[in-house]
């Protein structure tokens, strides 16, 4: 709890706002949750590719919470000892945590940003460059992708994947002359 004398902080910067509903998050991407009302408070994450906003989610404490307890023990261990050995929490929204690269000096197309927020209010802000993005993902176990693509499938409906649908069975051409 903050105490009365440190400053409030900072509402939730429209960069953290959906860019599909062109609005403030309301809801839990995977339960439903209404956001603003949730003790704990909750997590926005917004992903861009070549500078275009390709997934966003906002997930609730509970949720949040519930999806890192189905990381494996490894993953868990390797993103612990990575943030601490790399990543600085002081860079915000404008320079990659890891690196410190701006976003804002145009060399930045592929980055992830992500908040901690409660209410309206936000409370921690990170960016990560694409490049050290990769560079995490390689830490992470086989079971723990799945987890996340577990995730995006159930929350993010879309086409399947390529491999998923069938192929044209292969029939002989006939023509009548």
């Amino acid at each position: 709890m903050d105490s009365p004398d440190s400053p409030s902080p900072p509402p939730i910067p429209p960069e953290l706002h959906s860019d599909y509903e062109e609005r403030p998050f309301h809801h839990c991407t995977r339960c439903g949750e209404t956001l603003a009302d949730f003790t704990g408070g909750f997590q926005i994450s917004k992903a861009y590719k070549k500078g275009e906003c390709v997934l966003e989610y906002a997930l609730c404490d509970h949720c949040r919470m519930s999806m890192m307890q189905e990381f494996s023990n490894e993953s868990k261990q390797r993103l612990a000892h990575f943030q601490n050995e790399a990543v600085h929490m002081d860079h915000g929204l404008t320079h990659c945590a890891v690196c410190g690269n701006g976003r804002l000096e145009g060399c930045m197309d592929d980055f992830v940003i992500t908040g901690l927020c409660e209410g309206t209010a936000l409370h921690h802000g990170l960016l990560m460059c694409g490049d050290c993005g990769d560079a995490v993902q390689e830490l992470i176990s086989v079971s723990t992708r799945d987890t996340w693509r577990r995730f995006v499938d159930d929350n993010f409906p879309g086409p399947p994947p390529s491999d998923a649908l069938p192929l044209p069975e292969h029939h002989p051409l006939h023509l009548n002359h």
